[in-house]
């Protein structure tokens, strides 16, 4: 068995069928089509760069109980809005040697030339964290630029 197609107007069988676009229905797709492109590109080409954007000042390690808090402040200098921040402490021996890492996930967004305090809670922190000669860098492990 063979589908045949009729003309809806006349009854007459279709051998051919050919389903095109005119030019009126491509000049309005051609902009709608842009205009969900553009989102897309922001979040693909024009975000910025977490690492050059966010810095941190007044880091303050300080031993609360048998806890270690790292206190500090983030600042945003770039023109992007960021959410998602994983604020990443390492610390490393006098020789360079890794000893251990504390991450925190700040929940609030950091808009563009604001500032944010934030506070790292290590619960019972090995001796090598707490040691006068240990270094301590923080810095951004992730995070994502708003969108829109």
């Amino acid at each position: 068995m063979m589908a045949k197609i009729k003309c809806s107007n006349c009854g007459a069988e279709m051998s051919n069928l050919n389903m095109t676009w005119g030019k009126k229905q491509m000049l309005i797709m051609i902009p709608l089509m842009l205009l969900g492109f553009l989102p897309m590109a922001k979040m693909m080409f024009f975000k910025g760069d977490i690492q050059k954007e966010l810095s941190f000042s007044d880091i303050q390690p300080r031993s609360v109980g048998n806890s270690l808090e790292i206190l500090g402040l983030i600042t945003n200098s770039g023109s992007h809005d960021w959410s998602g921040i994983t604020v990443q402490a390492e610390f490393f021996d006098d020789k360079g040697g890794f000893l251990d890492e504390a991450t925190l996930y700040l929940i609030t967004d950091v808009k563009a030339g604001a500032k944010d305090h934030f506070k790292i809670s290590i619960i019972s922190p090995s001796k090598a964290m707490t040691d006068p000669t240990t270094k301590m860098i923080v810095k951004v492990a992730g995070g994502h630029s708003m969108a829109f």
